[in-house]
């Protein structure tokens, strides 16, 4: 009867970090499907005009391919494809702030700080 329950136990404590991980990495979103809600979420909290949503749609459809070539050439480089991803990031934020407004810049920066901190927070799990 030990055997089960500590059988149970593992397989629960197994389970939590597979969801765990499941959930870090974009809950199962494709990249088009992460670049959508990128979208929506600069459309809606910086109110974006037509033109701009275009521009960043352009930006971040480029971010996404430049992203999977990363991944794809990595070679299981854990570290070099983090730095080049952090890279590819930083040069797309640059480009999204181009379009911007000096309000939406203000705004753009609280979302950097609140995508920073959830990366940070992942980090500890």
């Amino acid at each position: 009867m030990k055997v089960k329950a500590i059988f149970v136990i593992a397989v629960m404590f197994v389970l939590s970090l597979a969801a765990n991980s499941y959930a870090q990495m974009g809950g199962g979103m494709n990249p088009q499907e992460r670049m959508k809600r990128t979208l929506e979420e600069l459309k809606t909290r910086l109110t974006l005009t037509d033109a701009q949503f275009a521009k960043a749609d352009t930006i971040l459809q480029a971010q996404t391919a430049e992203m999977t070539k990363i991944r794809e050439s990595s070679g299981g480089d854990r570290e070099a494809m983090r730095s080049a991803i952090m890279d590819l990031r930083a040069k797309t934020d640059k480009q999204i702030e181009a379009i911007l407004t000096d309000e939406q810049k203000v705004e753009y920066k609280k979302l950097q700080e609140e995508r920073a901190q959830r990366m940070q927070g992942m980090g500890r799990g």
